[in-house]
């Protein structure tokens, strides 16, 4: 049986309301204590996966920081 508050997830996510209260049968529940009472398994988020910096992000940010000066002492420059 599909239940309806399942489409309340997105990638697993949860994007109903805050609490995370779900109404059923005119009664309402919280969502999580409904599931483990009623043995429904809940979606799990899908975690980001890591990104690795390629070679051209390096270059990008080198090339930014080209015409800033590293310095922030109170030494004068000439």
């Amino acid at each position: 049986m599909k239940h309806k508050f399942l489409r309340l997830f997105r990638d697993g996510v949860w994007t109903g309301n805050k609490d995370r209260s779900i109404v059923v049968k005119g009664e309402t529940h919280n969502l999580d204590e409904y599931a483990k009472q009623h043995n429904i398994e809940l979606p799990e988020g899908k975690k980001p996966k890591k990104t690795v910096n390629t070679v051209e992000d390096i270059q990008e940010k080198d090339d930014a920081d080209m015409g800033s000066t590293q310095s922030k002492g109170s030494a004068k420059e000439s």
